[in-house]
């Protein structure tokens, strides 16, 4: 069972990132098993969605593509994601990339501006060291 348990927060932890630590601690695990998996499914996460990341838009672009004539839809998100790209940098991006974003999505963004994977990466693997940390602190 506690296999099973492990796994799910491993799996949450590299998509919906903020969702796996309340998880991890309704599991009751110990302060360093929520924040050893929360960090392993985040950095999973990351590295899967940036390996990936040219097949997922393929795709994603098959069933939705790209209208150059149509008005763009401004959401929220996008306003965000390009403001802090202006304005933080990559830092940005990674700062909000696990709580605000999700793994998923914020990966491509800083992918989308900031290509070099051999620096964007670690940037973001930071990111997600740092708000498990903190997460774990505040939810234990």
């Amino acid at each position: 069972m506690q296999l099973i348990q492990f796994i799910s927060v491993l799996l949450l932890g590299g998509v919906k990132f903020f969702l796996a630590i309340p998880l991890a601690v309704q599991y009751d695990f110990s302060f360093w098993e929520t924040f050893i998996f929360s960090c392993i499914g985040g950095v999973m996460g990351v590295i899967v969605f940036a390996k990936f990341r040219k097949v997922v838009l393929k795709i994603y672009y098959r069933f939705y593509p790209l209208d150059y004539n149509a008005k763009k839809k401004k959401s929220f998100r996008k306003i965000i994601a390009v403001k802090a790209a202006r304005k933080y940098g990559l830092f940005g991006i990674a700062f909000l990339t696990p709580i605000f974003f999700s793994i998923p999505i914020g990966t491509f963004i800083a992918l989308h501006f900031f290509p070099n994977k051999k620096k964007t990466l670690p940037i973001l693997f930071a990111s997600v060291l740092g708000w498990s940390f903190l997460l774990t602190l505040i939810w234990i």
